[in-house]
């Protein structure tokens, strides 16, 4: 590397004197194209950027892929200062469509080593892509940093499907309850909201799904559907749930039938009882009553007997294939009752 500071007097010289050698002079070619090298690495490492050696972005680079039209997402990008000084940050700048900065205050004092969260928001107002930059600038950096933004708006597409696509219940005793499970799922890219779950035959009821429910996109419901004919033959209807989306209602054809030939009423034959256990929180109850129903939350019928006084009954009135709810109550003194207790279901097998 001395061969660099040559002076250009000795340079002309060597060269006049040494044209008569071709070995020579190709060495003294070598030498000066290893000292041009030399220059250039000196000077690129005095060109170095001296904002990337002062600040710290994380992350470098902001994509924040696909975003339904409408909607808004946001990422967070930490900015640390790396040097030994403070940094006054005085200016960020966001381009490109749909890109902004939520509640970004500057000028902004960054001591050594500290570092403040800035929140990038992409909110597409149409279905394409978008690119932009955060660009972060102040007198204490020689050249602004820049952040690529990147992102794409995609177009709404709400859909609700329900699993299985129909429910057949068979054949049930006449008064029976019987319930089978449903899945409802937001197949779509939107949350969407419950406003109405219709069944026009009384036959069939729906459990565990209500006017208002929310579903955020790829989130599932499990619903009950339930089958409590009153009379012997063929029931059948089409349950039809609604969206807030203006969608066409989603529909579930159900189905079933009813026969007077196996257990139907209270007291009929059946070889199978409820039997149930409570605890008496606390502990000043003069006795208690049990109560039952044939539907979700009621209404409830009181059992025929006495007062209890021990927290257990076995209820032996039950039909087979029939589905109980059941609720206890304490009683106190002046025989004033406290309200139900929690809820509990039970499914009498059918055989």
């Amino acid at each position: 590397m001395r061969g660099i500071f040559f002076k250009p007097q000795s340079r002309v010289a060597a060269a006049q004197q040494l044209t008569n050698s071709p070995w020579i002079l190709l060495a003294c070619a070598i030498i000066f194209s290893f000292s041009f090298s030399g220059c250039a690495s000196v000077s690129a490492e005095n060109s170095a950027d001296p904002a990337a050696a002062k600040i710290s972005v994380v992350p470098s680079v902001v994509d924040f892929k696909a975003v339904v039209v409408g909607q808004k997402n946001s990422q967070t990008v930490k900015v640390t200062n790396s040097s030994s000084t403070s940094i006054n940050l005085k200016s960020l700048h966001v381009s490109g469509t749909g890109f902004s900065l939520s509640s970004a205050k500057v000028p902004v004092l960054l001591a050594p080593g500290s570092h403040v969260d800035l929140s990038v928001v992409f909110a597409p107002s149409t279905a394409a892509k978008a690119t932009g930059s955060l660009v972060i600038s102040t007198v204490d950096l020689e050249t602004p940093v820049s952040v690529p933004l990147s992102g794409a708006g995609e177009k709404t597409t709400p859909a609700l499907t329900l699993s299985p696509a129909s429910v057949n219940f068979g054949t049930r005793g006449v008064k029976s309850s019987t319930p089978q499970s449903v899945v409802l799922t937001n197949t779509g890219n939107i949350s969407l909201s419950i406003s109405s779950i219709i069944v026009s035959n009384p036959a069939f009821s729906v459990s565990g799904i209500s006017k208002g429910v929310s579903l955020s996109p790829d989130q599932k419901l499990e619903f009950q559907v339930w089958f409590h004919p009153t009379a012997a033959g063929q029931a059948s209807t089409t349950i039809s749930v609604d969206s807030s989306a203006g969608l066409a209602p989603v529909k579930l054809p159900v189905a079933g039938s009813a026969s007077s030939s196996a257990p139907s009423t209270p007291g009929a034959a059946s070889p199978h009882s409820v039997t149930l256990n409570w605890s008496d929180n606390s502990g000043s109850a003069r006795g208690f009553y049990v109560y039952r129903g044939e539907a979700p939350g009621g209404p409830f019928k009181r059992l025929d007997h006495a007062k209890l006084e021990t927290t257990s009954y076995k209820d032996a009135d039950v039909v087979s294939g029939g589905h109980y709810y059941y609720v206890v109550t304490a009683v106190g003194d002046s025989d004033s009752e406290s309200a139900y207790s929690n809820e509990v279901a039970v499914e009498v097998p059918s055989n």
